[in-house]
């Protein structure tokens, strides 16, 4: 008896391999036993493959290699049988053995019709001439041929299933040169007969059935013939031989051939528990017994092997650190009967062989386990230790060991039994698989995954996650196991879940040093152990060490860090609904809200003014009370006349002002606190004729709702409804419906007649939480800070739709807020999965004249991008969203309240930090608020070549590929671009007058920019451009002016301007765009993907420039955000309307982009939103909006197919119309305002200036500041577009708006009326009664 043992990785397999060779060689009888259906597979499996790399090139006799002395037995459905053990397993095995000795098919049977066959095979052809008649039948040498191949394909298959199944004793030497001859024989009788030379006659005569002996006039037999003769000859001879000389039975039952396999088996394969079957047997007797895992069988289950007769010899293999037998009776285990023999041997000091050198871990993953468990005595082999061992790997994330630390999971039980799992942990393992599969995918080299768990509840778990996804991807193997499944296996990467997640640091069975062992030295090139590196810590287990080597090797790896897997854990938890707890608790001090407490944007600047600490504690602490429930007994000061909605409570010589309200979710209406200000007792006065206002537009409905009084005990709770009654607030909400077909908002419904700074409903609340306490209590004085503000009804149904959306409005309702909310929103959702929320109180016994100090959030793992076309609007956008960003980390330090406006031509200046492409972009960067020309800059340093590059080889000495190339890249393309400016003034006189004559320069430059080569093409290759006939059949598809002779012109016109602009070596943003399709096209895109888009002003670009969004977002379901108003499609070359979009996302986003499809289930339709429209205008009065409409109604009558027509927006705030101011005899109305007096006050300071001035071009602008210097801002229309100026405090008391000349096109002339009135009027006006507009004649 041997013992032998041998570490993970050190070749007790593979020495189990080489030793059942040489006793196959020396005809020695071994039965090889393993504890477990999964070992024994393992070691027979790759004793195969030895046995096959040992006899490769062993070809004696032109036959393959015969298995027939190698017999695995056992259960069949516990077994994992391959293909390649097919060929030795018993049942197999048995079934085909059957049907060869089976009396009526059988091996005698079909040998006995070959014969047959070659002696007779004329008589049998004219026995078929016969039947068939005067039917034209076959020719004698097809029906050979036919005969032949029939008859010799099933002999060649009984013969072979002979030789493959049948133990190596049933053939005598004779019969072995006999089988290989007829097998040969065959062949070229077959090979003669395809001969081109041979005619019916000639085989006739070759196989002896046409006479040539008294013919007259007989041909010579040709030496075709012959070797036919001679052939058939051999082969008969061949058969009758073979007949005598193979003793087999035949007509005998399944359990006759089962016996006579093991009876006659050289090595036999079996667990030790079926070797029972062996005692049953009359068999011959076995030499050797080998047993391989021996730690894990007991010795009273050895015994079932060891009391086989005539045993020689006894080979025990195993592992003393790995899993033991398993006995679950504590009496038993105390008894001693779960020792295994191998331990009980070397307790006797029997002798055991140790194998020290390990050739399967890379040495990162080898060394803790060679550490802990083997006291440093296993060696790493050469293999190993070279640096090609792992080449294959390095592209994965992870590296070679990795412990990926899942803090956000919850170990949780499945159903009432036992068995642990870790959902968490689940979507995080498919993840890693996946990412394994697409870094397969591109090497081509063979993976094999296993994903193992100490719980079977959590590979079960995996397992319904998996489904079959990869079962048929060649090359690409995953299997998942426990870790007693796996007991000697070994997997290319193993993937460990290890499922606890407690605070205790409670391991459960997962403690256990043996188990620990198996699950760590299973993996070959990368070991990634998923799980929470505080419970393994705490556990005071090896696990404990295993996480301190990991933080001392700098292996371990948060989760967190990974944006992908961030969002995975939100998903998780979101379905498991495991995220509530944390959305809903800002901080500690909130706990037992009741209560939701928003206040005013007016409280807010009172309560900073504040210089007391305490008192701001104490107010503050009131607000918490209220929002408790608490409710003073005291009697305060009453408003009277206020409905008994206003309240007044005293905080010292203060007082807070507050009502109750009512807010609107999606299935509840529930009451909320209003705090309104906090004012001294001479100022509550003036506040109760605006209540009076206020409260007089509410509904009667709606105050008996707001008066309803709820208790628990001593508290006041909100009541809360059901959205089934509708509650309306506003009287006005009742009866503009009959005055919505006007398209007017009148005055009379008008809501507030008040000054808009004063205005109740203008004003904007903030929620109560814990960085809106933070702000309270460390704000110092009333400066701008930017807080997420309670959003209306209709924008918190757009922010909350979970799809992608389309927003139309006019200005001033809310687009550009909806969309920078989402953001937010999304940002904070990723904050919370990926690091749960800071719940420090802001409020607590800290020494007054000290604040606590705050904490940094975390990097963001969701990746999101703001896209306009404004680089000024870009800029405001940036930094509002940079100030609420901010304040949700909790930083609410002062921050300068002034917008920086840059007049550049692009914004290439005010993104020089960010990279020029999207490759490994850092996440500091995100959200990325940039231009669409930023945006197409950094697809193009993405592209594998510059479109710069290709197009102007001379440039690619400017700059360096992969950093900001500002200034070479605005100066290029400002000389080579071809704008609407330079193409009116270079290109358009040169063209053919014919053509021209007839038309505007504006509408041909839109036809090309907008239809020719702004025309995205969802189907078939992609073009860059129309073909002729597409673009003139546009007549008959759409509303048109153009008729089709008219587009034909265009279309010439289209041609010389593109022979022009190639001769000139000049490009426009077109040809741009076209470069980055085709080269994604063609190449693919390679950068990082985002989660989410955002677009404002989306009616600036063409349907190609809209295209390319879907290449850097595959998230299409959830993933963009459109808004914009085409009636404000100022930007020269454009042709917009929403239906186009939503054409073009359902064409090119949907049915082009592989994520989409992969995520609609079969027969599923793809689902977008409806439109959204905004209609309520917060931003300015009644007066201006009636203007602006004015605008809208010729516009839509006289463009209808150009212009979306939207519901009237409603006014909430009463007020004049603007006055028009209108010059005579030439005079400059500007330079008579502001000519006296350029050189007066001082400096602009941002837009703390009291008069902006509007223009309608750069020209204008560049003459206008010549003339009032400093004293006013000038913005052309198009830079103004698009901004909020009272949102970012830009307080203006007089606005300009001057024209120098007349619009060339009507079309252009009415959408820079609607800018004027949609963006002007309606942002400005907010805070001045009179609006100066200069026309000059």
């Amino acid at each position: 008896m041997k013992l032998i043992w041998g570490p993970p990785g050190t070749g007790k397999t593979k020495m189990v391999s080489a030793l059942l060779w040489v006793l196959a060689c020396l005809k020695c009888r071994t039965l090889t036993c393993a504890p477990t259906n999964v070992a024994v597979v393992g070691v027979c499996t790759r004793f195969l493959k030895k046995l096959k790399d040992f006899n490769e090139h062993i070809d004696e006799n032109g036959l393959p290699f015969s298995l027939g002395d190698i017999l695995l037995f056992g259960s069949r459905s516990n077994m994992d049988i391959t293909d390649d053990l097919q060929e030795v397993f018993l049942d197999f095995r048995v079934d085909e053995l059957v049907e060869s000795f089976s009396s009526s098919s059988g091996w005698n049977y079909i040998i006995a019709s070959m014969v047959s066959f070659l002696e007779d095979c004329a008589s049998r052809y004219d026995m078929l001439l016969e039947d068939d008649g005067k039917i034209d039948p076959v020719c004698f040498l097809d029906f050979t041929k036919k005969q032949l191949d029939a008859t010799a394909i099933a002999l060649k298959r009984c013969i072979m299933n002979l030789w493959a199944h049948l133990p190596g004793r049933c053939f005598s030497h004779d019969s072995v040169i006999n089988i290989s001859m007829l097998l040969k024989m065959l062949e070229k009788f077959g090979a003669l007969l395809s001969d081109v030379d041979l005619t019916d006659e000639g085989l006739k005569r070759g196989l002896g059935c046409l006479s040539t002996a008294n013919s007259v006039c007989a041909k010579p037999i040709s030496s075709i013939e012959k070797e036919l003769d001679e052939a058939r000859y051999t082969c008969i001879k061949l058969l009758k031989d073979l007949l005598h000389l193979l003793n087999l039975p035949t007509g005998v039952d399944k359990n006759w051939v089962k016996n006579y396999c093991i009876c006659n088996a050289t090595l036999l394969f079996c667990t030790t528990s079926s070797s029972y079957q062996l005692h049953h047997m009359d068999i011959a007797p076995l030499d050797v017994l080998i047993v391989n895992e021996a730690a894990q069988v007991r010795e009273c289950e050895l015994v079932i092997s060891l009391r086989l007769h005539w045993l020689k010899y006894v080979v025990l293999v195993r592992d003393d650190c790995q899993l033991s037998a398993m006995v679950k009776s504590k009496v038993c285990k105390e008894a001693g009967l779960g020792t295994s023999l191998f331990k009980r041997l070397v307790k006797l000091k029997f002798e055991k062989h140790l194998l020290n050198m390990q050739y399967r871990m890379n040495p990162c993953i080898s060394l803790f386990p060679n550490a802990q468990f083997y006291e440093r005595k296993m060696l790493d082999g050469s293999n190993v230790l070279s640096s090609s061992y792992n080449k294959d790997f390095t592209c994965l994330p992870f590296g070679s060991y990795t412990l990926i630390n899942v803090a956000d999971g919850r170990e949780d039980k499945e159903g009432t039994g036992n068995s642990r799992r870790n959902m968490v942990e689940v979507a995080i393992v498919f993840h890693l698989i996946h990412t394994i599969f697409k870094s397969w995918k591109k090497t081509g080299q063979c993976f094999s995954i296993g994903v193992v768990s100490p719980y079977n509840a959590q590979v079960d778990a995996i397992k319904t996650r998996l489904g079959k996804k990869y079962d048929k991807c060649d090359g690409f193997h995953v299997r998942l196991k426990s870790i007693e499944g796996f007991q000697g296996e070994e997997d290319d990467i193993i993937i460990l879940s290890t499922v606890r997640s407690n605070g205790r640091g409670v391991l459960g069975f997962l403690a256990d040093n043996q188990r620990t062992n198996v699950a760590l030295t299973r993996a070959r090139h990368c070991l990634w152990i998923v799980g929470n590196a505080r419970t393994l810590y705490k556990s005071g287990t090896e696990w404990t060490d295993l996480v301190a080597d990991a933080e001392r090797r700098k292996c371990v790896f948060s989760a967190t860090n990974d944006a992908t897997i961030c969002r995975l854990v939100l998903q998780v938890k979101q379905e498991l609904d495991e995220l509530d707890d944390l959305l809903n608790a800002d901080s500690v001090v909130f706990t037992n809200t009741r209560w939701k407490v928003i206040l005013s944007d007016e409280f807010r600047k009172s309560f900073t003014k504040l210089k007391s600490p305490q008192l701001r504690r104490e107010i503050l602490q009131k607000l918490i009370k209220l929002g408790a429930g608490w409710r003073t007994t005291v009697k305060n000061l009453d408003i009277p006349g206020a409905s008994h909605l206003a309240k007044v409570y005293k905080v010292r010589d203060l007082y807070l002002v507050w009502s109750i309200d009512m807010e609107k979710t999606k299935r509840k209406y529930f009451q909320i606190i209003k705090i309104w200000d906090l004012l001294s007792q001479q100022n509550v006065a003036r506040i109760v004729q605006r209540f009076q206002n206020l409260f007089s537009m509410y509904t009667d409905d709606y105050l008996d709702h707001c008066r309803r009084v709820q208790t628990q005990g001593k508290l006041e709770v909100p009541m809360v409804w059901d959205v089934g009654h509708a509650i309306i607030r506003y009287n006005m909400d009742c009866k503009v419906d009959a005055h919505e077909e006007h398209g007017l908002v009148y005055t009379s419904y008008a809501m507030e007649n008040s000054k808009v700074s004063e205005s109740f409903l203008l004003m904007k609340f903030y929620s109560l939480s814990s960085g809106m306490a933070k702000h309270l209590l460390t704000a110092t004085d009333g400066s701008e800070i930017n807080i997420p503000f309670e959003l209306s009804d209709e924008e918190q149904v757009i922010i909350q739709f979970p799809l992608t959306s389309f927003i139309l409005g006019r200005s001033g309702i809310g687009k550009t807020t909806v969309l920078t909310m989402k953001m937010i929103q999304k940002e904070k959702l990723s904050s919370i999965a990926s690091q749960g929320l800071n719940l420090d109180g802001a409020v607590s016994a800290a020494d007054d004249n000290k604040l606590m100090p705050l904490k940094n959030g975390g990097e963001c793992s969701v990746k999101q991008i703001f896209i306009t076309v404004s680089p000024k609007l870009c800029s405001a956008i940036k930094d509002y969203i940079y100030r609420l960003k901010r304040f949700g980390t909790g930083d609410v330090s002062e921050q300068p309240s002034i917008l920086r406006m840059h007049d550049v031509m692009d914004d290439l200046e005010e993104f020089t930090e960010i990279p020029d492409n999207f490759c490994d972009l850092p996440h500091e960067h995100y959200p990325l608020t940039i231009t669409y020309r930023k945006f197409l800059m950094m697809l193009d340093g993405t592209c594998r070549t510059s479109f710069l590059d290709v197009f102007y080889g001379e440039m690619k000495s400017s700059f360096e590929r992969g950093r900001s190339r500002s200034r070479a890249v605005q100066t290029f393309i400002e000389l080579n671009e071809v704008t609407y400016e330079k193409f009116a003034t270079f290109y358009w006189s040169r063209f053919n007058k014919d053509l021209t004559k007839k038309f505007d320069v504006s509408t041909v430059f839109t036809e090309i920019v907008s239809h020719i080569k702004g025309t995205y093409q969802a189907r078939g290759p992609y073009t860059g451009k129309l073909g002729r006939q597409d673009y003139v059949m546009l007549s008959d598809k759409r509303i048109s002016s153009l008729s089709k002779e008219k587009r034909n012109k265009i279309y010439d016109i289209f041609l010389e301007y593109e022979s022009m602009k190639c001769s000139a070596r000049e490009f426009d943003l077109s040809d741009f765009v076209s470069s980055l399709h085709t080269s994604f096209v063609s190449d693919g895109y390679n950068g990082d993907l985002v989660d989410f888009v955002y677009i404002d002003e989306v009616q600036d670009l063409t349907m190609t420039q809209i295209a390319l969004l879907k290449y850097v977002c595959r998230n299409i379901k959830e993933g963009f955000l459109f808004a914009g108003d085409t009636a404000q499609t100022i930007a020269r070359g454009i042709d917009f309307r929403f239906e186009d979009i939503r054409s073009l996302f359902y064409t090119a986003f949907l049915t082009e982009t592989e994520a989409s499809k992969q995520g609609l289930k079969h027969g599923e339709k793809s689902h977008l939103s409806d439109m959204f429209q905004l209609s309520q205008n917060s931003r300015t009065h009644c007066g201006i909006l009636r203007m602006a409409q004015s605008i809208m109604r010729p516009l839509c009558f006289f463009f209808p197919s150009s212009v979306d027509k939207l519901n009237p927006e409603n006014g909430l705030v009463y007020g004049e119309a603007p006055v028009l101011l209108e010059s005579d005899n030439d005079e400059n109305a500007i330079m008579r305002i502001f000519g006296e007096n350029k050189s007066q006050h001082g400096n602009l300071h941002g837009f703390g200036a009291q008069q902006v001035i509007l223009v309608r071009d750069d020209a204008t602008k560049k003459q206008i500041i010549d003339v009032v210097g400093k004293q006013a801002l000038v913005l052309t229309i198009v830079e103004c577009k698009g901004l909020e100026f009272q949102v970012w405090a830009y307080k203006f008391s007089f606005v300009f708006v001057h024209f120098a000349k007349y619009f060339s096109c009507k079309m252009r002339c009415f959408r820079m009326l609607s800018v004027l009135t949609s963006e002007v009027f309606c942002r400005m006006c907010c805070c001045t009664t009179f609006l100066f507009v200069a026309f000059k004649k």
